[in-house]
């Protein structure tokens, strides 16, 4: 339990988070709506892999949409203004579409697995109807485990508390199910996709020195190797965070208390960062998504030489 009369705020690091919080939600958005765009007017064979991709984006783009609020929460020294039931409905979303992008992280790297390792199972030969049948499951399935929630915004009579990243229930029960569900959401899938990965790669060093197929063993290595990588970057902090909580949760020191809450903030923070992220996975995923977002760095970078380029030459018309 934290001391009396000892706050774990701190001015640089809530600056910090809310900055983090901007600038995930910005790169997200645009991220994602370019993957979006790619889906419907530049992917011209959907496969199963393409669906769990799609609904990935949906996901990372829900989470996006809620950053804001947390942003000006953090850079507003965490004071609420908005009110109890807004609390309750963004950290349901927040919750709720963090664990539906996990879910499908998970799934595109299993996907990509089986049809590289097991070519022969007949899992492979999923028709579209089924992976979205898929999709819908996983979606219901978050629904049903993430609204425990809602119950974590405490009303008070003077403000309302709304906890972020890490929002604790009225009741032990509730506490309990919510770290329960937290590691199973974190360490279920990160060794589900180490064990993809690990396999994966076993199975390609035996193909790679076949040359007709080596373009497109070497993009499905990446890929699975990013997905790994993003899994690790984003959510690995949060759990040594969670265990560091558990450790520490005695300790009268408020030094402890302060450093213990301020390192669970910026790790909470880096769980929204696979939504600005996971465009590096579609980007090895096909052609088609590497193809869309060239472009638009081309056509940024081409509206930016020409914004400089009337002030060059007038510098140089009185020069």
């Amino acid at each position: 339990m934290e001391p009396a009369n000892c706050s774990t705020a701190s001015a640089v690091v809530d600056i910090a988070v809310g900055t983090m919080l901007t600038l995930e939600c910005v790169l997200g958005l645009m991220g994602n709506a370019v993957a979006l765009w790619t889906f419907f007017y530049r992917l011209k064979v959907w496969k199963p892999y393409a669906v769990y991709l799609f609904n990935l984006v949906v996901a990372d783009l829900l989470l996006a949409t809620s950053l804001p609020f947390f942003a000006a929460f953090y850079l507003k020294g965490k004071t609420w203004k908005l009110g109890h039931v807004p609390c309750q409905v963004l950290l349901f979303l927040l919750a709720f579409s963090r664990g539906v992008g996990v879910a499908f992280l998970t799934t595109v790297a299993l996907d990509r697995y089986l049809r590289v390792v097991h070519p022969r199972l007949r899992v492979n030969l999923l028709s579209l109807r089924a992976a979205w049948g898929i999709s819908n499951l996983i979606w219901l399935l978050m629904a049903a485990l993430t609204p425990q929630n809602l119950l974590a915004c405490k009303t008070t009579q003077n403000s309302t508390e709304c906890p972020s990243f890490y929002p604790v229930g009225e009741t032990k029960a509730i506490a309990t199910y919510q770290e329960v569900l937290f590691f199973l959401q974190v360490l279920l899938p990160f060794g589900l996709i180490s064990f993809c990965n690990s396999g994966l790669i076993r199975t390609l060093q035996k193909r790679l020195r076949e040359s007709d197929r080596q373009p497109r063993i070497r993009r499905t290595r990446v890929l699975v190797a990013m997905v790994l990588l993003l899994f690790g970057l984003c959510f690995l902090p949060s759990v040594v965070t969670r265990v560091l909580v558990h450790i520490f949760r005695e300790f009268k020191s408020c030094s402890v208390q302060q450093a213990i809450g301020q390192v669970s903030d910026i790790a909470g923070s880096l769980t929204c960062l696979h939504s600005a992220l996971s465009p590096a996975v579609y980007c090895f995923s096909n052609p088609a998504f590497t193809h869309s977002y060239r472009k638009v760095f081309k056509s940024l970078r081409g509206r930016r030489k020409a914004a400089e380029s009337p002030s060059s030459n007038l510098r140089d018309s009185y020069s």
